[in-house]
């Protein structure tokens, strides 16, 4: 039997799809991959565990509705089984950003043990405003330090990785530059050729073997301040109303040029809307 099937094997016996099975197997390197839809998230599992695990979209919407996970034998390093966890990807347009979160947040009932490492996957280019909203979505909804257990991968990238934090410290914008060093680190892959990037990342991975993982606890505290910041949200917003009924004269709401107000609203919806 070639390596490739002993790693497919050995992963099919130990590790099913209940988690449970997962800790009773020992301990399981867990990697989660994070996102925007079309960067290469999905691929990027499928090359490092070998196989066509994830299913990959080719049109403009995401392939990741739900969390999935596959696994895989780790035959010349040291991480032993390891766990990949697919994630929905994050500013998804065909879900509102509440149930987006609430979905990608499901990764925690692949991972028992907890999390060695986050992949946030970017595709090499311009670092768009769509990646710094997932990039700020995924710190807030898991909590800051989230980021010291994640690591950057450009993938579409043939840039080595001296020129690639060269690039990074003098042409990456602000925004991403504040992170990069919260980061474990960054990297770049082509996943036009397998070999090279799964080596590549298996490398990187290798190197948090021993470090401390990020546990589920983390993310339910996180999860507990992001679900408290939005209450309190609500409840300003609801206390405004309720003081301005208890005045008097309108409210007047402000939209963005090209918002939607609802169902009700048509072409020739005004900018402004008065409550009474």
């Amino acid at each position: 039997m070639s390596c490739q099937n002993l790693s497919v094997a050995m992963a099919e016996l130990c590790v099913e799809d209940d988690a449970e099975h997962v800790e009773e197997c020992g301990d399981v390197f867990c990697v989660v991959l994070v996102g925007v839809t079309g960067d290469g998230k999905s691929t990027t599992g499928n090359v490092l565990c070998g196989r066509a695990a994830f299913a990959v979209s080719s049109g403009l919407s995401s392939a990741s509705a739900e969390c999935s996970h596959a696994d895989y034998l780790d035959m010349q390093g040291g991480c032993g089984i390891v766990r990949l966890i697919d994630t929905i990807g994050l500013q998804d347009t065909d879900l509102p950003a509440a149930e987006v979160m609430s979905r990608f947040s499901l990764f925690a009932d692949h991972t028992p043990l907890g999390i060695n490492c986050f992949l946030f996957i970017v595709r090499w280019g311009r670092f768009k405003p769509e990646h710094e909203a997932a990039l700020e979505a995924f710190e807030a909804n898991c909590g800051a330090h989230v980021l010291a257990h994640t690591l950057l991968v450009f993938t579409h990238c043939s840039v080595g990785e001296d020129a690639l934090h060269r690039i990074l410290e003098e042409d990456a914008p602000a925004s991403l530059r504040r992170k990069l060093p919260l980061l474990r680190g960054a990297v770049g892959i082509d996943n036009a050729e397998p070999a090279a990037a799964r080596a590549t990342l298996q490398k990187k991975l290798e190197d948090v073997v021993d470090s401390e993982r990020y546990g589920n606890e983390a993310l339910a505290a996180a999860r507990s301040r992001y679900d408290t910041r939005r209450e309190e949200e609500r409840a300003a917003f609801a206390a405004a109303v309720s003081d301005w009924r208890k005045g008097s004269g309108p409210v007047v709401i402000e939209r963005e040029e090209g918002a939607r107000a609802g169902p009700r609203a048509n072409a020739d919806t005004q900018s402004q809307e008065e409550l009474t």
